[in-house]
């Protein structure tokens, strides 16, 4: 059977999630998880792009801290849908989805507010 997604962050974060009871989570541990995982994923896909660099064996990772934006925006994805009943790949990869929005979000309100404000 063909994932969902071939995004390799939604790889990722499901297997974070793969191994935990995760449908029995709430919506914000759910989402601290998420966006935990996906915060490991950026780091160390970073830190394997730079020459030399070993990253080797890493800890469980960390839930993101609850006052989180993204945690909060993920919460109100996951309210609007009944994501217990979904695969974790397909929720993965609209929890992905949904934070790319925000970050695309975020990075409009800055650069706006940077304009208004003469920056550049």
């Amino acid at each position: 059977m063909a994932r969902w997604s071939a995004d390799a962050r939604v790889a990722a974060i499901a297997a974070e999630l793969a191994p935990y009871a995760w449908r029995d989570f709430t919506d914000r541990m759910l989402a601290r998880r998420v966006v935990g995982a996906a915060d490991r994923y950026s780091v160390v896909s970073f830190l394997t792009d730079l020459a030399g660099t070993d990253v080797g064996p890493v800890d469980p990772v960390e839930p993101a801290e609850p006052g989180d934006e993204r945690v909060d925006g993920l919460v109100r994805v996951l309210e609007d849908r009944h994501w217990r009943g979904l695969s974790l790949d397909r929720l993965c990869d609209d929890l992905v989805v949904a934070l790319d929005g925000w970050r695309a979000r975020w990075d409009a309100f800055h650069h706006d507010l940077r304009r208004l404000l003469g920056e550049r």
